[in-house]
């Protein structure tokens, strides 16, 4: 009996010695998962890793997908009882809006006011603004990491060899020329006039840039952007919106073979190799890969300015990426620790170098002497005329796939009349399928 009863109490304490063992490994190692799409952000901020774990504990389990699977890996994640992430990068448009819809991301005002050396009104507020829903004035679900607006780049190189002056270059109308004379010098060395997103998911976001240069001081409602008025009327007729098409339509006609697939990728690697003599309406981000010789052919002869203006207006769009956390994170107060880890001064100081794309006035003064006096007027200079490119709304995304569809139709030669309202028509049945009158 003695001998049982010592067996059992052997047992006993075994298994709470395991249990302790247990209790003990997860009070003691905390982790993260981090979901992030490939991006510069994302190439300067894994090496540093390592610090955030020493600074405070907690381990990063780190996930890096390309952007044509991320977003359905996000969408998937969120929506699912148990997200298999804790941090992700968030779109401040439709992804974002969708998962603010659906109560799948947290929101974070609680967070940001909690530590006072961490200076969130350093923030652009023009930028946090992209992550507040249901608009402007709302909770805050994200916080800005980079920021880019539209802007365009072009080979200095290529211009002088053609006697080309680009100051003297004032108007869109301009550049224009300039493209027939570049297709016409280079067309048949394999260096096209100009590249620029085509059938790309997230060309919409730019395009806006390019109809925003014609719209001019005309009112518009930020979610909507130009495309609907306050009833939800359709707008895709108007000659403004008519126009951004057609410039983007004829910019695109100017690009490589088989541009009218482009991705940002596609159109980063071509300029970036010497394959197109400008980039049109992209991210002010880029400007680190031009840069680069690692990653660049054409390092130095990169020339870069603001969108030029139209005959009726003179403006351009921005956009961001943000951190986020999923509202069912069991985990939130350790993902909070890295997001605020991941925007700190300190921080954005050693990715801004490889973004181009500071989020915090303080930054971009320190770095104005490594972008260099150029790229940093011109974004400045873009910047001051540049609004929010947002759209969030039940069905935008199906809005979009129709735009570009439409973009692509007329850079193959479509009527842009008989195109646009074909358009147009098309965004009235989705503003009825779902119920948005």
């Amino acid at each position: 009996m003695k001998k049982s009863i010592a067996v059992i109490t052997i047992l006993l304490m075994s298994v709470m010695l395991i249990f302790a063992s247990g209790n003990s490994e997860d009070q003691s190692t905390r982790t993260i998962r981090v979901l992030l799409n490939a991006h510069p952000w994302q190439e300067a901020i894994e090496p540093l890793l390592d610090d955030f774990t020493a600074q405070t504990g907690i381990e990063v389990e780190l996930t890096v997908l390309g952007e044509d699977v991320y977003w359905d890996r996000v969408t998937l994640g969120l929506s699912s009882d148990e997200p298999p992430f804790d941090v992700f990068m968030l779109s401040p448009n439709q992804t974002g809006f969708v998962a603010y819809q659906n109560g799948w991301i947290a929101a974070l005002d609680d967070y940001v006011g909690q530590n006072p050396d961490y200076d969130f009104g350093d923030i652009y507020p023009y930028v946090v603004d992209g992550f507040r829903y249901p608009d402007t004035s709302g909770h805050i679900y994200g916080i800005p990491l980079t920021m880019e607006v539209y802007m365009m780049f072009y080979r200095k190189d290529l211009l002088a060899e053609q006697g080309i002056d680009a100051a003297s270059l004032k108007t869109l109308d301009d550049w224009m020329e300039v493209l027939e004379k570049l297709d016409q010098a280079y067309s048949d060395q394999g260096i096209s006039a100009a590249v620029i997103r085509g059938q790309d998911p997230t060309m919409p976001d730019e395009l806006l840039a390019a109809v925003a240069n014609h719209w001019g001081d005309r009112p518009f409602i930020p979610q909507r952007m130009f495309y609907f008025d306050e009833n939800w009327n359709t707008r895709f007729t108007d000659p403004d919106i008519v126009a951004g098409f057609e410039d983007w339509a004829k910019i695109l006609s100017y690009g490589p073979v088989g541009s009218e697939a482009f991705t940002w990728y596609d159109c980063t690697t071509a300029f970036a190799s010497g394959a197109a003599a400008t980039y049109w309406f992209d991210a002010s981000l880029f400007a680190s890969t031009f840069e680069d010789p690692e990653q660049s052919v054409i390092v130095g002869n990169v020339g870069y300015l603001p969108v030029p203006p139209t005959e009726t207006g003179h403006a351009t769009t921005h956009w961001g990426w943000g951190l986020a956390i999923p509202e069912k994170s069991p985990v939130k107060d350790d993902a909070w620790a890295f997001v605020e880890w991941a925007t700190s001064k300190g921080i954005e100081t050693q990715t801004a170098p490889q973004t181009y794309g500071p989020v915090r006035a303080s930054t971009w003064v320190e770095m104005e002497p490594v972008f260099g006096e150029e790229f940093s007027s011109a974004a400045s200079e873009a910047l001051s005329i540049s609004i929010p490119g947002y759209m969030y709304f039940d069905g935008a995304r199906e809005v979009c796939d129709r735009i570009i569809d439409a973009v692509i139709a007329m850079s193959k030669g479509a009527d842009s009349a008989a195109t646009m309202e074909t358009l147009d028509k098309q965004a009235q049945e989705i503003v009825q399928k779902y119920n948005l009158q």
